[in-house]
This record gives C-alpha cells, structure tokens and sequence, in this order.
C-alpha cells in the first residue's frame, strides 16, 4: 500500500511539473518529403533529452546522416534506410548543431538544433492571504 501512494504522488507530482526532471520532453517530429525543403521542418530546435523522429510516409526509402558521420567529427546518428511508411527515431543528443543529409537524395538536407531546456523558476509558495 505504500508503495501504491508513493507512485501516486510521483505521478501527481510529475503532473503538476513540481518535478520536472523526471518528465521526459515531448517527442519531435520531423517529417521527410519528396519536395523542397524535403525535411519539415528544415531547420528544427529541439529541447534536450526529446525523442527525435522522422517519419517517411513518401513511396521512396531514405536516411537520415549526421554530417559528421561523413567526416572527421564524431557521427552523432546515421539512421540507414528508413522505409516507405516507416519511421526513425534518435534521443540523447547533447546541445549543438547537428547538420544532417540523405545519403540516397545528397539534395536533402537539413539542421537539427539541440539546446538546454529553459530554466524552471523555483516554485515557491505564499502563505500569507
């Protein structure tokens, strides 16, 4: 039963954002294109820690290769092919800019921006009505 009301208040917890850090962010979406700009969006920001995804729904397989992976720099992700109507999802991505191309289609080409998540104001609370 203890057990029970600890993860109770946890998740109540979480809820409210009173602990932040055990919330995961929200998943990114990046969609692949047959078109110009060919990743939607072209140039994404996303928070630390969020799950990355890019979903293929074109009738063409792609990739999805960090720039790095092509150079001296350390590959940060290099999905291999991603098939039609199927998906790619990176996470742990450490702050940085993360150009990235589809090995198939060299003309695809996108950015991906990881940043530190804003600070949280402390909580605090007003007793005094």
């Amino acid at each position: 039963m203890k057990e029970l009301r600890r993860i109770v208040l946890v998740v109540g917890l979480v809820m409210l954002g009173l602990l932040p850090a055990l919330a995961t962010p929200p998943q990114f979406q990046i969609i692949i294109e047959s078109i110009s700009p060919y990743f939607l969006p072209a140039m994404a920001t996303v928070t630390t820690g969020a799950p990355i995804r890019w979903d293929n729904p074109t009738p063409s397989p792609h990739t999805v290769i960090h720039d790095g992976c092509l150079t001296e720099g350390p590959c940060a992700f290099n999905s291999g092919t991603v098939a039609p109507n199927n998906h790619y999802t990176v996470t742990g991505l450490p702050p940085g800019r993360y150009p990235y191309h589809c090995g198939l289609h060299p003309i695809m080409q996108g950015v991906l921006i990881i940043v530190k998540p804003a600070p949280t104001p402390p909580q605090t609370s007003d007793l005094s009505l």
